[in-house]
């Protein structure tokens, strides 16, 4: 099993786009993506661009076929990266934490 934990700042200006998108992102997610555990967006309560993303994955191909899947939804990444360009396009700064469970 794999945790993700990313820590997310997100543009001023992109903040409504930005809480749209991670609606969408989370319906289109849990529940219907294999082998997803849990998929939150959760916005800071004093700092409302900040955001942690909790994300758990059975397996880093499933989580590998998540990431394929956000292609389709918001096309394509952002050169020198894996993620969509129009996702870290809202991004002011972003850090992701990779982690086991120990079972």
């Amino acid at each position: 099993m794999l945790t993700i934990i990313a820590q997310l700042k997100v543009k001023e200006e992109m903040l409504d786009e930005y809480l749209e998108m991670a609606s969408m992102l989370t319906a289109e997610t849990v529940g219907k993506r294999k082998g997803c555990i849990s998929y939150s967006f959760n916005q800071s309560l004093e700092e409302p661009t900040e955001f942690v993303l909790y994300e758990q994955w059975e397996s880093e191909e499933d989580l590998t076929s998540h990431i394929e899947y956000l292609k389709v939804l918001l096309g394509p990444v952002k050169p020198g990266g894996f993620l969509p360009e129009k996702l870290m396009n809202m991004y002011e700064s972003g850090q992701p934490y990779y982690y086991k469970v120990i079972e």
